[in-house]
């Protein structure tokens, strides 16, 4: 039995290895895997961004467990869902609105949670152990109803203005590449795209040792979204991207 986590915790703090310890004191054969915690905090958007590029990678059966949670604690519910033979736990906030596609189920079978549930952490006391007991076979139908009005939240999509296309980033990774929302396709046969005041960008590379160092470059990422790079360097750092950063492409956008 495999579970995934993906959150936003970081490992400064023990959240991340309570989760654990829940989830193997109910299910000890559990393989669990860690995704990523470096999820920005509270950021709904890259959290499902992770989720939705690395479910497919893992077998049937496996149980993931999201938890970037911003509203913990309030009215929103705890889900958990079932889709292309794998079940997702986590909130009902948009964070698996981009993977699901079968039922999903309002979790409020008490006798699935720890005894006892903060207010602050359930992370802990309701998605991990709902998550084991789901992995050593509990029916996903036994956590709660059938939700038939959950949160979607899809990823956003490239947008023509005024005759230009504006992407999104979706996320800056580790080395600050930065992860838009185009495609290939997006770009056409010939394109300039513009980020921040950086000269046009009209080349894209199959990798990093096309690009000369200190070279700004587009190339299509392993998730099969367009990224933004600087060789060996930040190029998110040298532009001072972030999530609001407006992303132009001037040819290309008439597929859409």
């Amino acid at each position: 039995m495999i579970i995934t986590l993906t959150t936003d915790f970081g490992l400064h703090d023990p959240f991340v290895g309570i989760m654990k310890g829940v989830i193997l004191g109910i299910a000890p054969g559990a393989q669990i895997v860690d995704i990523s915690h470096d999820v920005q905090s509270y950021d709904v958007l890259e959290g499902a961004f992770v989720v939705e590029t690395a479910y497919r990678y893992f077998p049937k059966g496996t149980v993931h467990v999201v938890v970037v949670d911003p509203g913990v604690g309030s009215a929103r519910r705890p889900i958990a869902a079932s889709a292309h033979g794998q079940l997702f736990v986590g909130p009902d906030n948009g964070v698996l609105s981009g993977i699901v596609d079968g039922e999903v189920y309002h979790i409020t079978n008490r006798g699935l949670f720890l005894s006892s549930v903060s207010r602050t952490f359930h992370g802990r006391d309701i998605f991990s152990p709902v998550a084991a007991h789901l992995a050593r076979g509990a029916s996903i139908g036994s956590v709660g109803p059938l939700l038939p009005d959950f949160v979607k939240q899809p990823l956003p999509q490239p947008q023509v203005h005024f005759g230009k296309l504006l992407g999104a980033i979706l996320r800056i990774d580790k080395f600050g590449n930065i992860i838009t929302n185009l495609r290939r396709e997006d770009l056409g046969g010939q394109f300039t795209i513009r980020v921040a005041g950086l000269p046009p960008i009209t080349s894209l590379y199959a990798n990093f040792s096309e690009a000369a160092p200190g070279e700004f470059f587009a190339f299509e990422g392993s998730t099969g979204f367009i990224e933004l790079a600087l060789n060996q360097a930040s190029a998110a750092d040298k532009l001072k991207a972030g999530r609001r950063t407006e992303i132009e492409v001037e040819s290309g956008w008439s597929n859409h």
